[in-house]
């Protein structure tokens, strides 16, 4: 399916998480799954979801560049379509990421979704976004729930696909967002927490494709 839905499955039941996948994942472009579900199950939760969807893990790298480069390597063992580091650590760590990941599409952190992103990272953008395009990221992550920043990415790097969290319970809306220059939206806990995810994930994509440019 054409779809450019990302769900985030932030929980720790890993067995929820397989048959959630099964359910869903031909509803939507890709699961994100973040330390949760990895500290329980392990890396093997990557190949286990990968049956059923794209998996990007969500483990926001942000280490010396051996560190990462070890991380990186055992994400793209386990099967992951994608991975997501932070750039504040610097280019040499960014790209210890890139080159152990190999054909898993590196996705670098310019800007987060909540108020506190504000204190440090937000005064970083420029940089965060020139140390991701010199390192050759696939793509950067950028909030959907603050437009302005959004913008501000897609004109910095306007020929990296952009990857919006702060969808649903953050405020942000998924139609806006792709409006202002997301190609993917992250959804998590006004999916798997309503009482039919399935045809809330439908819903968030008939949004989506109703879009009139």
């Amino acid at each position: 399916m054409d779809s450019k839905l990302v769900i985030a499955l932030d929980v720790f039941d890993a067995d929820f998480a397989v048959y959630f996948a099964r359910m869903i994942g031909r509803e939507i472009f890709a699961i994100k799954i973040n330390w949760p579900l990895v500290m329980v199950r392990g890396a093997s939760i990557i190949s286990e979801l990968s049956q059923y969807s794209r998996v990007i893990c969500d483990l926001k790298i942000a280490d010396i560049p051996n560190t990462n480069r070890l991380i990186a390597e055992k994400v793209a063992e386990n099967g992951a379509w994608g991975v997501i580091s932070h750039a504040f650590a610097g280019s040499d760590s960014l790209k210890a990421v890139v080159e152990a990941a190999k054909n898993v599409k590196v996705f670098s952190v310019v800007a987060m979704s909540h108020p506190g992103s504000g204190d440090l990272i937000s005064g970083s953008l420029e940089d965060l976004v020139r140390i991701s395009i010199e390192a050759d990221v696939y793509g950067l992550i950028a909030p959907g729930n603050d437009l302005d920043m959004l913008k501000r990415v897609k004109k910095m790097a306007p020929g990296m696909k952009i990857l919006s969290p702060g969808i649903g319970a953050q405020g942000g809306s998924a139609s806006l967002a792709i409006l202002n220059g997301s190609d993917y939206v992250i959804v998590g806990r006004s999916v798997y927490d309503d009482p039919d995810p399935l045809m809330k994930a439908r819903e968030f994509n008939r949004e989506i494709s109703n879009i009139k440019h």
